[in-house]
């Protein structure tokens, strides 16, 4: 990376690439759920990040940003556990808490690198509010 642009145009496709896993892994643990509350969360996390995705392809098209097969390696360590979590053998009680604890983690974490792009976004004066859901 040499300079703001380079640094910017790589958290934007780190965004894309989080916003795609975070879709599938909250689509995919919903049949481990029973908790009607915390389903209807994994619902609406999927509703969210999938707005998120389309408004992502689209800026990326804009900006003829190449998003590639980028990845977000935070996120796989947290979807990893959320997969394990899933697969546990533990009473439902304790296996919905688990992965309600695991989607704040992940959410959180979300919610920090669209915080870091639209900081790197004014820095370098780019016209990208609409896209972002975090905004001071």
């Amino acid at each position: 990376m040499k300079d703001l642009t380079d640094l910017f145009n790589s958290e934007f496709k780190n965004l894309y690439a989080l916003e795609k896993e975070c879709a599938e892994i909250f689509e995919v643990v919903q049949a481990e759920i029973k908790d009607p509350d915390l389903l209807q969360i994994a619902v609406d996390l999927v509703l969210e990040c999938n707005n998120q995705l389309d408004l992502l392809q689209q800026a990326l098209r804009d900006n003829d940003i190449n998003p590639g097969n980028t990845t977000d390696s935070v996120a796989q360590e947290m979807i990893e556990n959320l997969k394990d979590i899933s697969a546990m053998k533990i009473p439902q009680e304790v296996k919905d808490e688990g992965l309600l604890a695991s989607f704040n983690r992940l959410n959180y974490y979300r919610m920090a690198c669209y915080e870091n792009t639209y900081e790197l976004a004014k820095k370098l004066k780019y016209e990208l509010k609409d896209l972002f859901y975090y905004e001071k």
